[in-house]
């Protein structure tokens, strides 16, 4: 028992501890695994299209008239009062 703990309180020696092999497969797993993402990323984003207008806003036309208010809704009735159905 004695022997464990005296080998246990040492431990290796400094310059014999190295990532070894099996550290260089794992980075060099994760470099390859990164590369394939970003490429599959970069792929992704240039096949998408997006339609500006000559201000450089990429709102269209339609977007901008749906947000609009133009005073016929529901909405436009301020004065606290409803209207009788006609």
């Amino acid at each position: 028992m004695n022997a464990l703990v005296t080998l246990a309180s040492e431990g290796p020696a400094a310059d014999t501890v190295t990532p070894g092999v099996l550290g260089f497969v794992a980075i060099a797993s994760v470099g390859v695994a990164l590369y394939f993402l970003m490429k599959s990323m970069r792929k992704r984003l240039d096949g998408i299209q997006v339609a500006r207008d000559d201000t450089g806003d990429s709102r269209t036309d339609s977007d901008s008239a749906e947000t609009a208010d133009d005073g016929s809704g529901p909405a436009a009735d301020t004065t606290g009062t409803a209207s009788p159905p006609s």
